[in-house]
């Protein structure tokens, strides 16, 4: 990227293998401990990715939504450097809107955005 004079990164990962304040109770003691079980691999890749684009020197946005559907556009909520609370699931177009945003949005850079209805 830097060869190309590249810059901008807008990386996608999950926001099931991150637990922080955005979470509620139910969700920090049963969902994502289960989840962590279960996806325990593909969660240590998406901690592996995240750190590498934290050490890159590019400007990066990291998107982190829940379960993803194949439902219509609607209004979803965004969090900053925090999970979105009772944000279980976004529609893939809804993904893309906001990845389209983060894009054209300069403040994002250096965080991560978490995503969901």
């Amino acid at each position: 990227m830097r060869a190309g004079g590249t810059r901008r990164l807008i990386v996608v990962t999950a926001s099931g293998h991150v637990v922080d304040a955005g979470d509620g109770p139910f969700t920090r003691t049963v969902v994502k401990p289960m989840l962590r079980r279960y996806l325990r691999e593909e969660f240590a890749d998406f901690a592996r990715a995240e750190q590498a684009v934290r050490d890159s020197a590019l400007d990066w946005t990291i998107l982190r939504p829940p379960r993803l559907t194949d439902g219509r556009h609607r209004p979803y909520r965004t969090a900053v450097d925090r999970n979105v609370r009772g944000g279980f699931t976004i529609a893939r177009v809804d993904l893309a809107h906001a990845i389209l945003a983060a894009l054209d949005d300069p403040t994002t850079a250096g965080h991560t955005i978490s995503l969901g209805y």
